[in-house]
């Protein structure tokens, strides 16, 4: 016989309404992308632009206009921005590892420091319940790629552990047409194979009122460089890169009827070497010689709580306090840094319809106070046309300069101020649900200034020095798209973003180079994508579109510092039998030759093959 279960809640709003500064990635593209890296699924399904020099090179994120460095990436909370050159290579966070991604934008990256253009979220959840599990997806695809993926674990009612440990190799010897060469030859892509593998095991516990996490990530990259177009003659040169790390933490999150208290420790020991030498074809001399190695060591120490205070409102707050080592051969000696901050939110419906966040945040760097940061998020309802909602947002935040800014030999400026930057934005959403149709329409616009812009430029000495010397204003436009249809057998899904982007510099500094409201190199005034996905009893068939608009490479005028614009398409067709599922899938279908990075090869057409067990 079933016991009596009692549940208890506090009394529904009338209305569910969330402010348009985040988005939340849908399962199915998680699913879709799994045996992906993550600059792949931002590529294709994010209005995030992607800036990569191919398969096995690094690829980092310009968000809302912004460089890599201004995007600040998070895993289970924890900042993945390496102290040493304050950004991520997105090719490098396989999208197995994780079981949620999300982005959050203006308003919403009020709660760390960073994240002038926005921030990604990688999260790993706590499962109870489901008993064993086992996951286990093979891929072999051109050039020789394959790659395996292994998932398995138990999740009992009081204890879960779980281990994900992957590999992924490819010999990545594409054929490309070389436009550096006199008629154009086509040319087979060399020194460029890869390997990457890692494994993450995580072990949760629950108690009466308790939850106690542990999750370790470990990885190791070993990746080769291949040269640009104009060098692939002088085969007297080596050019590699090689990464590992271990990122560890422990979580102990309690709950009591009103709120929560979790506190958070991590130790992330990072490692990069990076090796270049170039020698002369005819005499053999060495002509550029770099064998660069990086130590880090960085301490993450959180305190979260969540109290709810009255009726719809509620108190969030945060006490944090990270502590960065970097041994270099770059720097002289042994740097440090401490970052302590203090955040609080208030939220809640100051009236029927709407919904108000108040965040404030105050940090110290190496006991420097930084200032205050407030933000300021309103939405609102129509209560005449409840489909149709908005949200106007201010935020205010600031970046600290890379240990590389500060202290990289020689060049370092350890005079540098952090960057300062203001946004403001305005969002308009529609949704519709008609018995098994579903639409979400959302669009908006926002304005971004920076200030103290860092840029590295030439000095008298010969080698490059940053500077605060741009003052960037953003601005743009970004629309998103999702819709889906559930009928019998059949289930459609359609999702797509268009972004339009405007980055200038208008500093006083860009008007005497003559480069005063051009844009910014490398970002795309249009960017977007398009997935649509059919599912039909255990069929399953889907069809990816990306587009990116043309770049400048310099801000000269001539046409061949212009990389032209490119749209790419990719298909693929599934089918479930049992507990295998197989899928077969086509990347780049037409076969367009385009570079995302000048002089940066790109495959062609590739196949791939997924072979997955799941019990």
């Amino acid at each position: 016989m079933l016991h009596s279960v009692e549940v208890v809640g506090d009394k529904v709003s009338a209305t569910t309404l969330k402010p348009l500064v985040a988005r939340k990635l849908d399962t199915l593209v998680l699913q879709s992308k799994s045996t992906s890296n993550l600059s792949e699924l931002l590529i294709q399904h994010s209005p995030v632009f992607i800036k990569t020099y191919g398969p096995g090179g690094v690829s980092t994120a310009s968000f809302r206009g912004t460089t890599a460095s201004h995007t600040l990436v998070l895993w289970n909370g924890f900042q993945l921005n390496a102290p040493s050159l304050g950004q991520v290579d997105f090719s490098t966070i396989p999208v197995f590892l994780a079981d949620d991604v999300s982005l959050n934008w203006g308003s919403g990256t009020s709660t760390n420091s960073g994240g002038l253009g926005g921030s990604v979220n990688i999260d790993n959840s706590n499962r109870f319940g489901d008993g064993f599990h086992l996951d286990v997806k093979r891929t072999m695809g051109s050039f020789s790629t394959f790659g395996s993926y292994y998932t398995v674990g138990y999740f009992g009612k009081q204890v879960s552990v779980r281990v994900k440990a992957y590999r992924n190799s490819s010999e990545n010897d594409f054929e490309y047409i070389n436009h550096a060469l006199q008629e154009h030859p086509k040319m087979k892509q060399r020194n460029a194979d890869f390997v990457d593998y890692g494994v993450m095991p995580e072990l949760s516990i629950m108690l009466k009122n308790s939850i106690i996490s542990f999750s370790s990530w470990n990885q190791w990259n070993d990746r080769k460089l291949p040269p640009i177009m104009p060098n692939v003659g002088n085969k007297n040169f080596e050019e590699w890169t090689r990464d590992d790390f271990s990122r560890n933490f422990v979580s102990f999150k309690t709950f009591w009827a009103t709120g929560s208290l979790q506190l958070k420790s991590a130790a992330f020991i990072e490692n990069q070497r990076y090796f270049l030498e170039v020698h002369n074809p005819v005499t053999n001399d060495l002509v550029t010689g770099i064998n660069s190695t990086n130590k880090a060591l960085v301490l993450h120490q959180i305190a979260n709580l969540e109290q709810t205070l009255y009726q719809t409102w509620t108190l969030k707050a945060k006490l944090q306090w990270d502590n960065e080592r970097v041994q270099s051969n770059n720097y002289e000696g042994e740097k440090r840094r401490d970052v302590i901050s203090a955040y609080a939110a208030v939220s809640g419906e100051p009236f029927r319809y709407a919904n108000l966040n108040l965040t404030a945040r105050y940090d110290f760097t190496d006991g420097k106070p930084m200032g205050l940061f407030p933000t300021a998020t309103f939405s609102y309802q129509l209560p005449f046309y409840q489909p149709l909602s908005f949200t106007l947002g201010y935020s205010h935040n600031y970046r600290n300069p890379s240990l590389n800014d500060l202290y990289w030999f020689p060049g370092g400026n350890p005079d540098l101020l952090p960057e300062n930057g203001r946004t403001v934005d305005l969002a308009v959403k529609f949704s519709l649900q008609e018995g098994p149709f579903k639409l979400d329409l959302r669009t908006g616009g926002y304005l971004s200034k920076v200030q103290n812009w860092i840029q590295w430029k030439p000095s008298f000495y010969r080698y490059w020095v940053p500077e605060n010397v741009a003052m960037v204003f953003a601005r743009g436009i970004e629309n998103h798209l999702s819709a889906s249809f559930v009928q019998g057998d059949w289930k459609v899904s359609l999702s797509g973003n268009y972004v339009f982007t405007v980055t200038t510099d208008e500093s006083e500094a860009a008007e005497l180079q003559g480069i005063k409201g051009k844009q910014l190199i490398y970002i795309p005034r249009h960017h977007g994508n398009l997935f649509l996905n059919a599912q039909w009893k255990t069929w399953n068939v889907s069809y990816t579109l990306e587009v990116t608009g043309a770049r400048k490479t310099s801000y000269a005028d001539e046409v061949y510092y212009i990389l032209n614009p490119y749209a790419l398409h990719h298909v693929s067709i599934g089918k479930q039998i049992d507990q295998f599922r197989l899928e077969l899938r086509c990347n780049n279908l037409l076969n367009t030759d385009y570079q995302n990075v000048i002089w940066r090869a790109m495959p062609g057409r590739s196949f791939e093959v997924l072979v997955e067990y799941k019990y």
